[in-house]
């Protein structure tokens, strides 16, 4: 459980790194980190605080993946804006 969640949280670092969101791309290495770092204690205390960082872990990852979604639909949209323009554009030109 601890490597998936680590895991899935450099993935969304990486996603977030990738659309230029490095605030969230920081934070979820930081987590991602502390959460490893707090895996190899054995006290009690530590796999305490490695039950909340696993639990903050997957929160942030749901928030930040759906966020990223819906950054990516955006740029898909424009993306498909700008190209009918460039038709209208490109069409406007032959006509004239």
């Amino acid at each position: 459980m601890i490597l998936l969640v680590a895991q899935a949280l450099e993935g969304v670092a990486e996603d977030a790194d990738e659309i230029g969101d490095a605030q969230s791309a920081r934070n979820a290495m930081y987590l991602a980190r502390s959460i490893q770092g707090c895996a190899t204690g054995a006290s009690v205390e530590a796999v305490r605080a490695v039950e909340i960082l696993l639990e903050q872990g997957i929160s942030y990852v749901a928030s930040v993946s759906e966020r990223l979604e819906e950054v990516q639909l955006r740029a898909e949209v424009v993306e498909r804006r700008s190209a009918i323009i460039d038709d209208t554009v490109a069409a406007a030109r032959i006509l004239h």
